[in-house]
């Protein structure tokens, strides 16, 4: 069995997000045959669609594990139920948002599971915290920093997204509740 790296997209914009978003982490760096390897900044970002929602806070992730895509995606859903995940409509409102971006490089198209995530290169805030991640990371359409370059480019009128903290823990093998706690607190 193989380790293989993977980027999930965590965001949140209902309750104490920053809060959310730290509880997520700490479950996601707790998975079994998985260790966390770099947090992104958090980014600030108008919600995606036309509903009247509070901003978002969101970032990218990368893990190591021997877990296979399904079972991971699974524990992915079991961590956005156990933090209040309620799904009731398209780019609603959200206590913890987390999305198998990639999955090495694997491209899968299954029931409920398509990998690379089919909206990458048209999201700003998954794009820019990816970028700062991992920016040489290929995918079927080309380098993450590449990615962002075209989206700037074809999209100079895009809403912006922010950085708004960086993580207070530079070891990632040191992950705790509060990992953004210098947000959270200002």
């Amino acid at each position: 069995m193989v380790a293989t790296d993977v980027l999930v997209g965590f965001g949140s914009n209902l309750g104490d997000r920053c809060g959310l978003i730290n509880q997520a982490l700490k479950r996601l760096a707790d998975l079994p045959e998985t260790s966390l390897l770099k947090i992104s900044s958090l980014y600030e970002s108008a919600p995606v669609g036309c509903l009247a929602q509070g901003a978002f806070l969101n970032g990218v992730v990368m893990l190591r594990t021997f877990l296979e895509p399904r079972p991971l995606l699974e524990r992915l859903l079991e961590i956005e139920n156990l933090l209040g995940r309620v799904r009731k409509q398209r780019w609603g409102p959200r206590t913890i948002d987390l999305d198998l971006l990639f999955y090495g490089h694997a491209e899968i198209v299954e029931a409920s599971l398509t990998v690379p995530h089919p909206e990458i290169n048209q999201r700003l805030f998954v794009l820019e915290p990816l970028c700062e991640v991992a920016p040489e990371w290929t995918g079927p359409i080309g380098k993450v920093a590449d990615q962002l370059r075209i989206y700037r480019e074809l999209n100079p009128e895009a809403s912006a997204c922010w950085v708004v903290a960086a993580p207070a823990v530079p070891d990632v093998r040191k992950v705790t509740d509060g990992i953004f706690y210098r947000y959270s607190q200002s």
